[in-house]
């Protein structure tokens, strides 16, 4: 049974380790001094991955066969030569029994239930009937792909369900965003109404197309017919051979916005979107991404205290331990939490 996590392994370096890990890859590889055969693993649990070797002399023929498999593995965890940690293993087995969500990244069924439960309410605020209809024949087209898929397959992304919840949470702070502009920026001389549903179908929308560019872990890989094709690409393609099916009508011009509000949330700031609900759905776009990198670099350093500087980031964060008081809380949505995220909708609409 899993003991440790790839999270916790830098407090026992230099121990004799029995743990359990998911072998996301295995090949064999040479030093390049002296030649000398190895094989290189990349060891994988719900906290992140690891990487790992086994020399010769410990190397088994059946070893290789163990990729994409839960493993047992004997070993130490030392730092190697570029002080990044490794796994040294003496001896690997396979593990018949498990609960993979240990060793794979990904929602767990009761909060994917209440993602896809706070997605069908964002939809229902769409009053517009071609968007409602597009929006609708999109989601449920892709509802799987959807609720399994990553963002992508590093960092704060690389978890399955992570477009699912990039997709509520985009959604969710871009109303906010279009709401607080609403009431809080309020001048007299300017009268345009937004274009909520506009906005909000774009939202939903925006990220579609990456559940043709990767697939699920634990194979998490590129899907290579789609892999040279950018994200707004691959959405507004996936859009457009659902619109077809249409039986409301939807003009193109409205199309076209559609389109230009996809493009513009992957463009930087050099890149002026041509409408306020473009700019929106950008700020919300960057904001969460921003916020979810910190965020998973926070996790991974959080046996660390202080000012950290993070060379992906190029930037510094702040660590605090956590209180005691928090240890054990389960994991996932608490529903306070979902309570918040109701709390984005209409009165009517809760």
């Amino acid at each position: 049974m899993k003991q440790l996590y790839i999270s916790q392994l830098n407090e026992h370096l230099g121990e004799a380790l029995t743990e359990e890990f998911y072998l996301k890859d295995i090949f064999m590889k040479y030093t390049k001094d002296k030649g000398i055969p190895y094989l290189h693993l990349m060891l994988q649990d719900k906290t992140g991955s690891l990487a790992g070797r086994v020399w010769e002399n410990n190397i088994e023929e059946e070893y290789l066969n163990l990729k994409g498999k839960v493993i047992k593995i004997y070993g130490e965890v030392l730092l190697n030569s570029k002080k990044f940690p490794e796994f040294i293993g003496w001896k690997m087995e396979p593990v018949t029994e498990y609960e993979i969500g240990r060793f794979i990244n990904g929602l767990n069924e009761e909060e994917t239930k209440q993602y896809l439960h706070m997605l069908q309410k964002q939809v229902s605020l769409i009053h517009h009937y071609g968007f409602h209809e597009l929006v609708e024949l999109v989601l449920n087209g892709q509802m799987e792909k959807l609720s399994e898929v990553p963002v992508s397959l590093h960092q704060a992304g690389a978890y399955n369900g992570s477009l699912l919840v990039q997709t509520v949470s985009v959604t969710s702070m871009s109303i906010q965003i279009m709401r607080s502009q609403k009431i809080y920026a309020y001048h007299p001389d300017l009268k345009i109404n937004y274009q909520e549903d506009l906005l909000i179908a774009a939202s939903l929308l925006f990220g579609i197309g990456t559940t043709n560019l990767y697939s699920p872990f634990p194979e998490a890989e590129k899907i290579n017919e789609y892999a040279l094709l950018p994200k707004d690409t691959l959405s507004i393609q996936l859009i457009e051979s659902y619109s077809k099916d249409l039986k409301c009508f939807l003009s193109i011009e409205d199309k076209n916005l559609l389109y230009h509000m996809v493009q513009s949330a992957y463009k930087g700031e050099y890149q002026k979107p041509m409408i306020r609900e473009a700019v929106i759905l950008n700020m919300a776009y960057t904001t969460y991404l921003r916020i979810s990198s910190q965020e998973f670099f926070l996790t991974e350093n959080q046996q660390k205290t202080g000012t950290v500087f993070i060379p992906k980031l190029n930037h510094y964060i702040y660590l605090v331990k956590r209180p005691n008081g928090h240890e054990g809380m389960p994991e996932g949505i608490p529903y306070e939490a979902a309570d918040h995220m109701e709390a984005d909708l209409h009165p009517e609409q809760q």
